[in-house]
C-alpha cells in the first residue's frame, strides 16, 4: 500500500469517525430533546395540580373565615347568656334575702 492510499484511508476513516460522532450528538440531541419535552409534560401536570390545590387552599380560608365570624357571633351570644344568667341569679339572690327578711318579721309578730 502506498502512502497516499494510506493517506486517503486515513482520511476516510476520520471521516468516517465524523459522521459516527455526528450522528451519535444527533442522537444525544434527540434524546435530550425527549427529556425536556418529558420534563416540561410534568411541569405543566404539576402546574395543573397546584392551580386546583390552590384553589382548594382560597376555597378552605374562606370556609375558616366563615366559621371564625359565626364564633364570633356564638361567643358574642353565650357572653349576653351569661350576663343574663348572672343578673337572674343576682336577682334571685335578692329575692331570697327579700323572703327571709319577710319570714323574719312574720315570725316576730
Amino acid at each position: 500500500m502506498s502512502i497516499k492510499e494510506a493517506g486517503m484511508q486515513f482520511i476516510g476513516s476520520i471521516e468516517n469517525e465524523f459522521v459516527r460522532i455526528g450522528a451519535d450528538q444527533m442522537e444525544m440531541g434527540q434524546q435530550l430533546t425527549e427529556r425536556i419535552n418529558g420534563v416540561a409534560d410534568r411541569v405543566k401536570t404539576l402546574d395543573g395540580k397546584v392551580t386546583v390545590l390552590d384553589a382548594k387552599v382560597t376555597s378552605m380560608q374562606a370556609s375558616i373565615d366563615d366559621l371564625q365570624a359565626r364564633q364570633a357571633t356564638m361567643q358574642t351570644s353565650i357572653d349576653g347568656l351569661q350576663a343574663g344568667q348572672a343578673t337572674m341569679q343576682q336577682t334571685q339572690t335578692e329575692m331570697m334575702h327579700i323572703l327571709v327578711a319577710i319570714q323574719r318579721k312574720l315570725d316576730l309578730n
